[in-house]
């Protein structure tokens, strides 16, 4: 090319490094906000340029920026006196053609905001995204949050590849509740631990996180941890990044009820990757709703997997999750990467009440029969396979040898057929336990030993 086959067009004004003056806002506090606006055209010129901005969605107020130094322009928005208020704002600016910009161009679900708090900041409103871009309102700012480690370095190890080990913590039951703790800081923290943590608030591969950490403190040890949260898998669905059913539980403990294995690889054909099949040691479940959704099983620490390489079905005490298994429970905390939301249990005690369809030819299941458990003794988990010839509602329960119920396995409507159960008895003392199968007219009690 020679100087003159390119012809520079005319081009809107550029609006980058947009910064307000304070990390944290209190009811007192005006808020500056600054940007860098430049005209990019030959001879043009940034003419005007405002901060449009509403407080609790109310109307529209436009401020004039006044222009500074090094394309520097500037207005501060007046001091909010109510607590928990919530300003939403984005920038406009024209130049001497009269081509107009806005910064974000979409002024819906991606508008810049802040909160107003008479109050120390938590986790909460950091996570907080309430138009749907996921981003925190702390976005590039420095925060000091609270909360308890509810997943530690033993618990989500990574798939050992693109995706790491992490920690996390929450401060309380429910949506916005979790944060991922990033950084070799968070490595030494242990679950139900209650800690202090100071750092920069920053969005990586569309998940928010505290990084940068200046100061952690550990207030104390052994605390519960918080309940975890009943969603339905169409609340998560497939659904794209920042979408608020799905985003308010990024980072939190969640739990998804009486789902089916759809899908054992999400990716590609069951069985092993490599050779053109794509296996990530992701699956697809469904709850009632029909809806399918991703389960993660190679970053948790467990013994769960969909076969994602050769020979992890010989492995002892390894579980591979066959399709149209079930499950009464499936537990974990949302994580967001490669373009989905998807569940990753941390340990196995995330997974209740796995059953498995072993047999898809239901003709030869001419009997009910309740199988000796395998191994036996065991510790902590065992497999029971049972047989019913007819539909009906399965009830399959453990209890002490006192007869006092401590775990119920199987708990739903299901079709003839030779399934198998997995008991993980991680929470319960070695000793002599009975577990008892109960389906249309029939009833049997089976004796098993946990040695730990």
């Amino acid at each position: 090319m020679y100087p003159d086959d390119l012809l520079i067009g005319q081009s809107p004004p550029e609006i980058t490094n947009i910064r307000r003056n304070l990390d944290l806002v209190g009811p007192n506090d005006a808020v500056t906000i600054t940007a860098t606006i430049t005209d990019l055209d030959q001879g043009g010129a940034v003419t005007e340029a405002k901060v449009k901005y509403r407080v609790n969605g109310g109307d529209l107020v436009e401020l004039p920026m006044v222009a500074g130094l090094n394309n520097l322009w500037s207005a501060t928005i007046p001091a909010v006196n109510l607590d928990s208020a919530l300003v939403d704002f984005y920038l406009w600016a024209k130049d001497n053609d009269g081509m107009i910009s806005l910064n974000p161009q979409d002024t819906v679900r991606n508008k810049y905001f802040y909160l107003v708090l008479n109050r120390p900041v938590t986790i909460y409103d950091v996570q907080y995204s309430p138009f749907g871009s996921g981003f925190s309102a702390y976005n590039n700012y420095r925060v000091t949050i609270s909360g308890v480690v509810t997943a530690d370095t033993s618990d989500l190890q990574g798939d050992g590849n693109q995706v790491s080990r992490r920690v996390y913590m929450q401060d309380g039951v429910g949506p916005w509740r979790g944060i991922w703790i990033s950084g070799l800081a968070a490595d030494p923290l242990q679950r139900r631990q209650n800690v202090t943590i100071s750092g920069l608030i920053r969005e990586s591969n569309s998940n928010t996180m505290i990084d940068s950490i200046t100061s952690v403190v550990i207030n104390s040890n052994n605390n519960s941890l918080p309940d975890f949260v009943t969603v339905s898998t169409s609340d998560i669905g497939t659904l794209p990044n920042g979408t608020i059913s799905a985003e308010q539980y990024e980072g939190v403990l969640i739990k998804y009820l009486n789902v089916t294995v759809t899908d054992e690889n999400a990716d590609g054909n069951p069985g092993p990757g490599g050779g053109g099949n794509s296996n990530f040691g992701e699956i697809l479940v469904a709850d009632n709703s029909n809806v399918n959704t991703r389960v993660e099983l190679q970053e948790g620490n467990h013994e769960y997997h969909n076969l994602w390489v050769a020979g992890l079905d010989t492995v002892p005490g390894n579980i591979r999750v066959l399709q149209n298994s079930t499950f009464e429970e499936l537990r974990g905390i949302l994580f967001y990467s490669f373009g989905n939301y998807k569940l990753v249990p941390r340990k196995s005690d995330d997974f209740v009440g796995y059953v498995s369809d072993v047999n898809d030819n239901i003709t030869f299941v001419s009997e009910y029969k309740l199988e000796q458990n395998y191994p036996n003794p065991f510790n902590p988990i065992t497999t029971i396979q049972y047989n019913i010839p007819k539909e009906g509602f399965v009830q399959i329960k453990v209890f002490n040898i006192l007869g006092q119920e401590v775990k119920t396995l199987v708990n739903m409507n299901q079709a003839p057929g030779n399934y198998k159960v997995i008991f993980d008895a991680s929470s319960l003392s070695s000793g002599v336990y009975l577990y008892q199968i109960n389906v249309n007219d029939y009833q049997m009690t089976k004796k098993m030993i946990l040695m730990k």
